[in-house]
């Protein structure tokens, strides 16, 4: 199976997982894409390594890093000065496929570009990436920023017009399309934006003005048609052709009302789970705990009197019990992923934290416990590498718990979980 990421910080709103996974599961293909939650770009980085990544993409603040760290950049890239979509082989190849995110829309909207006056808010990397797309098809650009100085120098850089943001809603009427690159809402009067003229946001988890622009004739493009266009150069990229119109569509996204930590015995799952639940103010379950209390005999026991294949039906039973519990945290076992039935019930029902790490930590973290699976270091390592694929293909967000405090774990989750 080939695996591929989006790395940031945070990350856990990304919809890109939720896009090629879509591609993936319509074509066939024996691929699945994830989330990584890092400390920072080194820590991102080392995560990719463990997992063995063939591609990612990357979003803020991780993009002039990726730049740095790759061994070839296109030429979008360079003058970008950001890297969003690596690929990982005998060479390190990096792109900028923003470029694609911001020209194909509007393209979709204009019979051409040329001498198309367009006023772009921001000075980011996204800013930037609209800007050269946009020279590059000879419109006529204007640039407006809350730094002043960052947004001249940006300006002076493509050649365009700077605009102060105290002077924004007198230069409206005369534009064609707006590019919104912005988080945060800014005063702006669009209603004085010309009837059929375009609004575009970049930024797919707001949907600023929205309503103001249908009210008044103005043309809506929301960010997530910029993350297709630039997801689907980036599939391009990763090995898959031109993707076309198979490429675009979204599975639904899940809420975190349920989670779950999976991954290999000596992850942490217990440990992180029952911090993090507790500073989330969610129900903790760990599941083994749950199983031994019910059945009134240790799980050792229940392998050695009835085997593996009862105790993963009773497993099955257990977390089909808490499988609607709400606003709940569950801690499972590290072989749960080996059943059909429990892997389903956590895709389709968990928010599902995959604790990834250095097996050499697992193990040794493990030296005295009665786990009846653990034996020497390459049984331990052989297990481990079989269900790598199975805990990667079920995750929504994958950390690297053996590089990390336990507390480090639960303040980089709760962060990843405060901007969701």
């Amino acid at each position: 199976m080939k695996k591929f990421a989006v790395i940031g910080k945070p990350v856990s709103h990304s919809k890109s997982p939720l896009m090629f996974n879509s591609f993936f599961e319509k074509k066939g293909i024996n691929a699945y894409y994830s989330r990584i939650a890092s400390q920072n770009f080194s820590d991102a980085v080392e995560t990719c390594k463990l997992l063995g990544i063939s591609g990612i993409n990357a979003t803020m603040p991780y993009k002039k890093e990726l730049l740095e760290f790759v061994d070839t950049a296109d030429s979008y890239a360079k003058k970008i000065n950001g890297v969003n979509t690596a690929v990982f082989g005998e060479k390190i190849k990096g792109y900028n496929t923003d470029i694609f995110g911001a020209t194909i829309p509007l393209q979709k909207r204009f019979a051409k570009l040329q001498e198309k006056k367009v006023l772009i808010i921001g000075a980011g990397a996204a800013a930037k990436a609209a800007l050269l797309g946009l020279k590059e098809k000879k419109a006529e650009c204007f640039v407006s920023n809350r730094s002043r100085d960052k947004g001249i120098a940006l300006a002076e850089s493509f050649n365009s017009r700077f605009v102060p943001f105290e002077e924004l809603n007198s230069i409206l009427a005369e534009i064609d399309a707006l590019i919104y690159t912005i988080p945060v809402k800014i005063p702006l009067n669009v209603s004085l934006m010309k009837n059929g003229s375009v609004f575009f946001s970049a930024i797919y988890k707001s949907r600023f003005f929205e309503k103001e622009c249908v009210k008044n004739g103005i043309k809506v493009i929301n960010g997530e048609e910029w993350l297709v266009e630039q997801g689907r150069k980036s599939c391009e990229f990763f090995g898959f052709g031109n993707c076309g119109k198979d490429f675009g569509e979204f599975q639904k996204s899940k809420n975190m009302e349920r989670m779950a930590f999976t991954g290999f015995m000596g992850s942490g799952k217990t440990s992180i789970g029952r911090l993090f639940a507790e500073k989330i103010g969610y129900r903790f379950i760990d599941l083994d705990e749950e199983i031994e209390r019910g059945e009134g005999i240790s799980i050792p026991e229940i392998f050695e009197k009835y085997g593996e294949d009862y105790f993963r039906q009773l497993e099955a039973n257990y977390l089909e019990k808490f499988s609607n519990f709400s606003k709940t945290v569950i801690a499972s076992g590290g072989g749960i992923v080996s059943g059909e039935k429990t892997f389903n019930m956590l895709r389709n029902k968990f928010f599902n934290i995959f604790l990834c790490g250095a097996i050499s930590e697992f193990y040794s973290r493990t030296k005295n416990s009665s786990r009846p699976l653990r034996k020497d270091f390459d049984f331990f390592k052989s297990l481990y590498l079989k269900r790598l694929d199975a805990y990667f293909s079920l995750s929504d967000l994958a950390l690297n718990s053996s590089n990390k405090s336990i507390e480090n774990c639960v303040n980089l989750l709760f962060y990843e979980l405060s901007k969701n």
